[in-house]
């Protein structure tokens, strides 16, 4: 038996309040719904449990529930059910929009968000004048044949209330807009997810849950997205690209010039290296790859018309 104290962080022989405190502690900071994907997390909260069960009575040893064929030895005395709360915390997934200038320059950002948070009125508990539980006797669970399942009476929590509390109607939370600062990275992929601990949704029992941010990156007018490239077309006379010119143009670093040779193919594109995007993480900065778009004259003078066709006498524009 010791070993299940020692997993609690207890010394052998403690008595049942102090199991139930130290079991809720340890629940609270390795509960899965608190720490997602985290193979490590799960498997501790899983000893916890099945420590708290045992020093509790309410679950024998893995051992010997395996020689009863009980499937579930060794899991959650509730049953898989979080035993604080109404199903627990769930993360939250928010999209963020960003425009690609934000991605480029690397940029913080002040957003607002939609969470549930604790009631001021009530401290987070949904009423007033606790009493105990009477199905549960303020255990939280209720055991039927060898498992273990959450009170559906006090939800988990043990306790009942004699006056609900009306700003939160019982629940404990209020939905309340928070402000977050946010710095972004240069080179932030579309669609990636990162995570924010802790900022989420507050439950009765004093847990925040975890935002996961998903970028999404806004179509941008002159330039769209190629890995860390950036590609772009430029409107440029068509009588440029034939006599060749010097052709300055803003880009998301500023201001550049290139020289576009005299009878330059009419879609030619020109790499400039470097004036891509820069990934923070791996320091690699992409490419500004530039298409040539010749535009043609929406309108012509009579004189233009007539020098137009005796160009069109020349050798090299009869063909």
């Amino acid at each position: 038996m010791k070993e299940y104290y020692s997993i609690l962080g207890l010394n052998e022989g403690a008595n049942p309040e102090e199991i139930k405190k130290a079991y809720r502690k340890m629940s609270k900071k390795y509960h899965p719904d608190l720490n997602p994907e985290n193979k490590e997390a799960e498997e501790k909260f899983k000893k916890i449990s099945e420590a708290y069960g045992i020093l509790t009575g309410k679950q024998k040893p893995s051992n010997q529930n395996s020689q009863d064929g009980n499937p579930f030895s060794g899991g959650n005395p509730f049953g898989g059910g979080n035993p604080f709360s109404r199903g627990g915390t769930r993360p939250l997934k928010l999209m963020l929009e960003l425009d690609l200038e934000d991605v480029f320059h690397g940029r913080e950002k002040t957003i607002n968000y939609r969470v549930k948070d604790s009631c001021a009125k009530c401290d987070g508990h949904g009423g007033f004048e606790p009493l105990t539980c009477n199905q549960c006797g303020g255990n939280g669970s209720i055991q039927q044949g060898p498992f273990m399942f959450a009170c559906n009476n006090c939800g988990g929590g043990g306790k009942l209330y004699k006056k609900v509390c009306y700003t939160c109607n019982g629940q404990g939370t209020v939905p309340t807009t928070k402000e977050l600062k946010l710095k972004i990275p240069k080179g932030i992929s579309d669609g990636v997810m990162f995570k924010y601990p802790n900022i989420g949704d507050y439950t009765k029992e004093g847990v925040r849950g975890d935002i996961y941010f998903i970028i999404k990156v806004r179509p941008h007018n002159t330039y769209t997205v190629d890995g860390l490239n950036l590609r772009r077309k430029l409107n440029i006379p068509v009588l440029d690209v034939i006599l060749g010119t010097d052709k300055e143009f803003e880009t998301l670093s500023g201001k550049v010039k290139i020289k576009i040779p005299k009878l330059s193919e009419m879609n030619k594109i020109f790499r400039l290296k470097g004036m891509g995007v820069m990934d923070e993480q791996t320091n690699i900065t992409g490419d500004l790859y530039v298409t040539l778009d010749p535009q043609t004259p929406i309108a012509l003078t009579e004189l233009e018309e007539l020098k137009l066709k005796e160009l069109k006498t020349l050798p090299n524009f009869s063909h």
